[in-house]
């Protein structure tokens, strides 16, 4: 309900990034100081930087970020086709 006035599609790319940054952090085993300097670059605000740390210290975020994605990779499901043609 916090977020209904954001547009999904920023929403969904918002949320694509910060998972992208959790698994990547997780993937090189990027201490504090890595992260927070990455952080820091993209323009985060000091108390967020640290709320991200000391949520990411806990690896909670790491795990339930890679239990949500699931053990296989990404597929298509549904493919719609439309043919167009000009007979001349």
């Amino acid at each position: 309900p916090d977020l209904k006035d954001i547009d999904p599609t920023i929403l969904k790319h918002c949320h694509a990034a910060a998972a992208t940054c959790i698994l990547e952090a997780g993937k090189q085993k990027a201490d504090i100081s890595a992260i927070s300097t990455c952080l820091e670059d993209c323009k985060l605000d000091k108390e967020r930087i640290e709320q991200f740390c000391t949520e990411y210290q806990r690896r909670e975020l790491v795990t339930v970020v890679s239990f949500s994605i699931g053990r296989s990779p990404l597929h298509i499901t549904d493919v719609s086709w439309r043919l167009e043609y000009q007979i001349k």
